[in-house]
């Protein structure tokens, strides 16, 4: 099982490459239910920072979680 992978640059090429694109989202919707997109435009650091911000928040959460009485 591969999850699919789209080339989010590809909505500014031809008719034809926006129609693939919009193909294979709708494809990772329906089907899959998510996808990676890739050439997307969004920095490194940003996802990078965003992951960390998410990790720290849930790992917060689930000590929060654990401390809590019964």
């Amino acid at each position: 099982m591969v999850v699919p992978v789209i080339d989010f640059s590809k909505l500014d090429g031809t008719a034809a490459e926006r129609a693939e694109t919009m193909a294979q989202i709708d494809n990772g919707c329906e089907e899959w239910g998510f996808f990676q997109l890739v050439n997307h435009g969004v920095p490194k650091e940003l996802l990078d920072r965003v992951k960390k911000v998410c990790s720290e928040s849930y790992r917060l959460r689930e000590a929060a979680f654990m401390e809590s009485s019964r």
